[in-house]
């Protein structure tokens, strides 16, 4: 599919065009592979028996870490940012932990912007500006942001900045190249970008969820999303009524046909992939159609951002290697609905799957 040069800008951003780009830079590769053990971040495990509270306040024991972001809201969808750590219960296989760690909303996160710039999105991306600099404008002045676009390569525009840097800098967007390496830049984020961050991390990954061109794969992207500690929240433009349009660009009508049902297929994943990336992570799948559906998940997502907590246990039980635990949250308080993690993998980082529950 032949793509052309589409150019992304940031209100908050003065953004210079490279003049010419006579060859597209290689694709960005993850330092370890897909199928490596993570870095550790949340979950490690110290020296010695005593307890410590590292610079990012995340507490260290011989024992691993359970990490789990929660979000708790009541019966209306009001987000509730009041509570205590006394406020939470923690079960693991049914049995009610220790409540380690507690953070409240206030602590600041480092925020992956993902932005798919490939030929399938092209014709969206000026109207995604405003949205992207609501977005910005409503994070927090010491939230870390790392920007980066992706079509047949992966652009960082930014490495994880101070917010309030990011609306001064200037940045250079190259030319887009030929083909969409969605799995790979999620890959790359996961494994390279995010893996040995401390603290509260989220990916905002705005896409069509069409891969063309990746080394990476569905599977393993979501396996990765399963053992790092990172919120994923997914928007998804619908780019399918475009595709007849370029379509006819290809005048050979059985290539023409040949290309379509490939595009179908991609399409086809593109929803179930996007989906189980947010809920494996605990955070949300947004469908978007247009500009104002666009708006209207950036400001709900910046929203859950604010009002996150995260928890942390140490399992009574030891787990074995290889074994999938059960986690249940819930708060003392009558009528509140908790999102979080449902469990996790033993021997990784702890697996997240958002859920709703009731006291």
């Amino acid at each position: 599919m032949k793509t052309v040069v589409a150019f992304f800008a940031l209100a908050f951003l003065t953004v210079y065009v490279q003049a010419q780009s006579p060859k597209a830079p290689p694709i960005l590769k993850p330092a370890s592979p897909s199928g490596s053990a993570p870095a550790a971040n949340a979950t490690e495990v110290a020296d010695d028996e005593s307890m410590e509270v590292d610079d990012d306040s995340v507490i260290r024991s011989s024992t691993s870490l359970i990490s789990v972001p929660a979000i708790v809201m009541d019966r209306n969808g009001r987000y509730i940012a009041d509570l205590r750590k006394e406020d939470f219960r923690i079960f693991e296989d049914g049995v009610e932990q220790e409540v380690a760690y507690f953070a409240p909303v206030e602590k600041p996160f480092t925020v992956a912007l993902m932005l798919d710039a490939s030929g399938s999105t092209q014709g969206q991306l000026a109207r995604l500006r405003a949205a992207a600099n609501a977005f910005i404008s409503q994070l927090r002045a010491d939230d870390r942001l790392l920007i980066m676009t992706f079509d047949g390569t992966i652009h960082i525009l930014s490495e994880p900045t101070d917010v309030s840097v990011i609306r001064k800098t200037k940045l250079r967007i190259p030319e887009v190249s030929d083909g969409t390496v969605l799995y790979d830049a999620v890959d790359y984020v996961l494994n390279t970008r995010l893996a040995k961050i401390q603290g509260r991390k989220a990916i905002i990954l705005f896409t069509d969820g069409v891969d063309m061109s990746s080394k990476a794969t569905y599977k393993a992207n979501v396996r990765d999303a399963e053992e790092q500690e990172v919120l994923i929240y997914t928007v998804q433009y619908d780019t399918l009524p475009q595709l007849p349009a370029r379509l006819a660009a290809i005048t050979n009508e059985k290539a023409r046909e040949k290309v379509r049902e490939r595009m179908m297929k991609k399409y086809a994943v593109s929803g179930p992939y996007m989906r189980e990336l947010a809920e494996k992570t605990g955070g949300r799948f947004y469908p978007a159609s247009g500009l104002p559906d666009i708006e209207q998940a950036f400001a709900a997502i910046t929203r859950e951002l604010r009002m996150q907590y995260s928890l942390g246990y140490y399992p009574k039980v030891a787990a074995t290697t290889g074994g999938q635990r059960s986690i249940k949250v819930r708060v003392r308080q009558p009528n509140l609905v908790v999102r979080a993690r449902d469990n996790y993998f033993a021997g990784s980082s702890t697996s997240p799957k958002a859920i709703a529950r009731g006291n």
